[in-house]
């Protein structure tokens, strides 16, 4: 996974995106000041132009803090967007994992509406800032938690919380997680390549073992909550 920032740069100095042996997934989780000179179009004509096989798109700022009001505007907005270009993504063969936003069910639904009627049935999730200002651990798992129990997604992927110890606290449909852990686990900056692709690969497996056997089934959080 690449951010346009990143991204961009890579294209900018001629490495060919396309050409790695790997799937290129570009989101639009970027700081806020960067994110307002991407508009659905441009992503588009760069995710064409780069080779990407799936991205992340129209990401629009909603936090916790905001007026409830604001928040339903900022989404109201953000799904419109969705609306308008997810088809022309379609039409590119690159797949669409929308991002899930809003603090309460209501906001939340106005995204789920329309992934549903886009087709969209593979999601993610923001989770920097859970950690940004403190270590709200609980409130992320439990916010993945009701996400999972409103849309029952096919898919989920956490962006920005990668930790092979606490993934499999997470529902079966959690199946990606995207972030920088990697880096400080592989360390490819302080020892040869060899050696950060070994640590790397030992640590990836941790992570993939926890997503796929280590998650507690969706009845468990149903049963402990209390919820419908």
């Amino acid at each position: 996974m690449l951010d346009y920032h990143h991204a961009r740069r890579l294209y900018q100095n001629d490495v060919k995106l396309a050409n790695i042996d790997a799937k290129l997934v570009l989101t639009s989780t970027i700081s806020d000041e960067k994110l307002e000179d991407w508009f659905p179009r441009r992503e588009l004509i760069f995710a064409e132009r780069i080779g990407a096989d799936a991205i992340v798109p129209c990401d629009r700022p909603v936090y916790d803090r905001d007026a409830r009001s604001q928040r339903v505007e900022t989404i109201r907005t953000y799904v419109a967007d969705l609306k308008e270009i997810v088809p022309e993504f379609q039409e590119s063969n690159i797949e669409v994992v929308p991002l899930v936003k809003g603090k309460t069910e209501y906001e939340r639904g106005l995204c789920y509406d329309a992934f549903t009627e886009l087709g969209l049935t593979r999601v993610a999730y923001y989770c920097v800032q859970y950690f940004s200002y403190g270590f709200r651990y609980k409130a992320l798992l439990e916010r993945i938690q009701r996400v999972a129990l409103e849309f029952e997604p096919e898919n989920m992927m956490l962006i920005g919380f990668q930790s092979e110890n606490s993934i499999s606290d997470f529902p079966p449909c959690v199946t990606g997680a995207a972030g920088q852990r990697w880096l400080r686990n592989s360390n490819p900056r302080n020892g040869s390549v060899d050696e950060a692709a070994r640590q790397y690969d030992t640590w990836s497996q941790q992570v993939e073992s926890a997503l796929t056997i280590g998650q507690a089934p969706l009845q468990a959080f149903t049963n402990s909550r209390g919820w419908a």
